[in-house]
């Protein structure tokens, strides 16, 4: 965490490019008209010129010459009729502000009236997180998450507020594969901007601020290979009401409130999709599309969540969303088509194992011998779900419930019950190895779906294989990765 106050003393680069003078010449008295300052104003954090700066030239010595001109659509300004002397120039942006950065004055001498071409900008994503985090962020791919904290109320930034920020890693040894969650814990300073420097690039973040009782949902970010993501966080107060999902499921508390979320939903030819499934996590609230792919969701808590599109054939798309009171929100997802791989050429050959505990389970999905339910590679390509829990829900003895916080969550009964009705949270296993079942950490995140080659679920852990039973007292959810052979 980089304290506020040091990120305030950054200062805007900039570089000054003047044409080449030549011996300086001498006008008749009276038609001296002075020269001509141009130039533009780039925003490097978008690699494009930032329109509507204002751009301002003041008298280095205090004299009267004053002028401010804005920067037009491509960045660009021009200020003419400039007299000799010397003078500062620099530029204001609302962007600088967000940034927390101040404006650099640019001293320029004009003593001809030879145009002079200068070039104003606001540091590139890498330039700012090495300023703030150091060389470190160029060695190990790692980036910085910079912002305000806002009230969703007013939007004013928030001082003495917190944010979490939590992801996943894969740690594959020798004998074994495991998952860890890093987490990093940061603070805001007193005018509520936070740095966070250390998180990984291109890499999904789970991101939940707070700030006395007000509080985020739990969203998704992930820092560009550029190293810098640049976001606002929203907060309110929340308020929970129980929900009844299901006769047989206890009640959920999900999260509720007075904002509204509109938008539309397209397919990347800009086609709308119609029926594509749309719901904000940690509600329970969702709704499907109309005829023109549009939607639009009320009683939304205010802040910012995670907005999730699902729908047949695409790829499932999950975005945050800032819910801020007295507006309706907007957000337009574009789905990316799920691609569809045809078989050329088929090969025949015997199978080499690479280990006895791959065998044990091919032995299980071939014989289908034991209690729990076996689904392989051909009934995965037959319902071809979004995402795991749709091939979960079915199965008897499993529910999957509406996420606390994010997403959604599986169960079972029995064992050491953590609802109602004797729910627990069941094992999870990725190719042999357990990982933590995080309540905090989205169900769906724990391994993509287009990596799952086959899944093993045991309702209960006397029904599982030995190697899957743990004194948890629930049952195991056993995920096998790899690429699918398709018959």
């Amino acid at each position: 965490m980089i304290p506020a106050a040091s990120i305030l003393s950054l200062m805007l680069l900039a570089a000054g490019e003047r044409v080449p003078r030549e011996r300086p010449h001498h006008s008749p008295v009276g038609e001296s008209t002075g020269t001509t300052i141009s130039g533009v104003v780039f925003d490097s954090l978008t690699m494009r010129g930032l329109s509507g700066a204002s751009v301002q030239i003041a008298d280095a010595k205090g004299g009267e010459f004053t002028r401010t001109v804005s920067s037009d659509a491509s960045g660009g300004f021009q200020i003419t009729d400039v007299p000799a002397g010397t003078y500062l120039l620099g530029f204001f942006h609302p962007k600088l502000d967000s940034l927390s950065l101040g404006s650099q004055t640019l001293r320029i001498d004009v003593r001809t009236e030879e145009p002079v071409r200068v070039r104003l900008a606001i540091p590139s994503p890498r330039t700012l997180a090495r300023t703030l985090c150091g060389q470190q962020v160029l060695k190990d791919s790692t980036g910085l998450l910079l912002g305000y904290l806002r009230s969703a109320v007013n939007s004013m930034p928030l001082s003495s507020g917190t944010l979490s920020v939590r992801w996943s890693e894969i740690i594959i040894e020798r004998n074994s594969i495991r998952r860890q969650t890093p987490s990093v814990t940061a603070s805001t300073g007193t005018t509520g901007v936070f740095a966070i420097c250390g998180v990984p690039t291109n890499t999904p973040l789970l991101l939940q601020a707070a700030s006395a009782a007000d509080s985020s949902g739990a969203f998704e970010v992930s820092v560009p290979p550029s190293g810098l993501l640049h976001r606002d966080v929203f907060v309110a107060p929340l308020t929970r009401s129980k929900v009844t999902v299901s006769d047989s499921a206890p009640a959920v508390e999900m999260l509720r409130g007075t904002g509204r979320l509109r938008g539309q939903v397209v397919g990347a030819t800009g086609r709308p999709i119609v029926g594509a499934r749309v719901m904000v996590w940690g509600t329970g609230i969702e709704t499907t599309t109309g005829d023109e792919g549009r939607f639009s969701l009320a009683a939304l808590p205010g802040g910012t969540h995670t907005l999730e599109v699902r729908a047949v054939g695409f790829s499932p798309t999950q975005r945050a969303v800032d819910i801020v009171e007295g507006t309706a929100g907007s957000a337009d997802v574009e789905l990316a088509s799920l691609g569809i791989t045809l078989d050329t050429i088929r090969v025949s050959a015997q199978r080499v194992y690479t280990s006895r505990r791959e065998a044990e389970w091919e032995r299980r999905l071939k014989t289908r011998s034991g209690t729990g339910h076996l689904i392989d590679e051909a009934e995965i390509e037959k319902r071809r779900p979004l995402v795991l829990t749709d091939l979960l829900r079915t199965i008897p003895g499993v529910q999957v419930l509406p996420g606390q916080r994010s997403g959604e969550d599986v169960f079972m009964r029995g064992g050491l019950a953590i609802l109602g009705s004797g729910l627990c949270r069941p094992d999870i296993y990725i190719d042999g190895a357990r990982i933590t079942n995080d309540p905090l950490f989205p169900f769906n995140s724990v391994v993509p779906m287009t990596e799952i080659r086959a899944v093993e679920v045991y309702p209960h852990p006397a029904l599982a294989p030995v190697e899957f039973q743990s004194m948890s007292g629930c049952g195991a959810v056993i995920i096998h990765t790899g690429p699918r052979r398709r018959s």
